[in-house]
């Protein structure tokens, strides 16, 4: 069995948060607090120093996002998951730059977010693989001078950025590319260096903005 966790849950759906603190508690899971409020979710998050805090991008017509480095500097050992039905990939990238750590989507199936639960808490960077997938109404363009940064990627630098916002970690990914996880940490900082940025976590946000790389859906499509 994967760790315990506690977790305080925020959302002003009061049957999703029941609903979600009997299936995380059936996982073997802890949700120490299930609350509606940013106001309830800053004392709440004060009082249990959570593992994880799950929340909506919007609570209660309050933006919980611009909440996340708040809850993030009080509260060092907490990592913060996004569970949303806001597919808005300014809302993705917000969410990253506050400090998120997790980015799933309320029409996905409770093993998924079970999963990123597990990831996070490891360490790891999740976003649930299909926010990947272009916005319909049309995207703003690129920058031009990122395009210009991600066409100096290799190939095998390319794959590994598609991969990370893909959610994957370095076992995955050395095991998908056939590679050591020695080789994927090289092509990973590679892609930090050419892009610009200093963690995979701007990383994946940079690619995500601006369209960098296609999703693995598509590209199996």
């Amino acid at each position: 069995m994967s760790e315990v966790l506690n977790i305080v849950l925020t959302d002003d759906h009061i049957l999703l948060l029941d609903g979600l603190t009997s299936i995380l508690g059936r996982a073997g899971h802890r949700v120490v607090a299930a609350v509606s409020d940013l106001c309830a979710l800053q004392a709440q998050t004060r009082m249990h120093r959570p593992d994880i805090c799950v929340l909506d991008s919007r609570v209660a017509d309050a933006d919980a996002i611009a909440a996340i480095p708040g809850l993030l500097a009080g509260n060092p050992g907490t990592r913060v998951v996004v569970l949303t039905a806001d597919a808005s990939p300014h809302t993705l990238t917000r969410a990253l730059e506050a400090g998120a750590a997790g980015y799933v989507h309320k029409t996905r199936g409770i093993a998924v977010l079970l999963d990123a639960l597990s990831r996070v808490a490891l360490g790891e960077v999740v976003v649930e693989a299909s926010f990947n997938r272009p916005v319909r109404s049309g995207p703003a363009p690129a920058d031009p001078r990122v395009v210009q940064l991600a066409n100096y990627l290799t190939p095998r630098e390319r794959e590994c950025l598609r991969l990370l916002t893909s959610g994957f970690d370095t076992t995955a990914m050395a095991g998908s590319l056939g590679v050591s996880p020695t080789t994927v940490r090289t092509h990973v900082q590679a892609i930090l260096i050419k892009l610009g940025v200093h963690s995979r976590l701007e990383a994946v946000s940079l690619a995500t903005r601006h369209g960098l790389v296609r999703p693995l859906d598509e590209v199996a499509g």
